[in-house]
């Protein structure tokens, strides 16, 4: 039996793209600027740690962010790798032209 040819991957619009990749920036700023305010509300208002619980809501804010950029890091691996399975299987089901090869062009000139 033969492998059913891979489907077309996915490709989303070009501004979609640009879009969710812009959105990673504004998600890092928001996650530790709110990781870090979360951080020194609980240090004034409750534990009164200073500067730790500062430095834990930042630290949160900061593993936060590193999870949005690998998620995004994901997102657009697969993409591209299904893109490159996609054309890696159209080109190997497309037939070989048959070009002379430039020695045989040489002899008959």
């Amino acid at each position: 039996m033969t492998d059913p040819p891979p489907k077309k991957p996915h490709k989303p619009a070009t501004w979609y793209r640009y879009m969710d990749a812009s959105s990673l920036g504004i998600e890092i700023a928001v996650s530790v600027v709110i990781g870090a305010a979360a951080g020194m509300w609980l240090e004034k208002n409750v534990t009164h740690w200073a500067p730790w619980t500062s430095v834990i809501g930042m630290m949160i804010g900061v593993g936060t962010a590193a999870r949005a950029i690998v998620r995004t890091a994901r997102t657009y691996t697969k993409q591209l790798r299904d893109q490159d399975a996609y054309e890696r299987a159209q080109s190997e089901a497309q037939p070989e032209s048959k070009s002379e090869s430039p020695e045989s062009e040489q002899e008959s000139a």
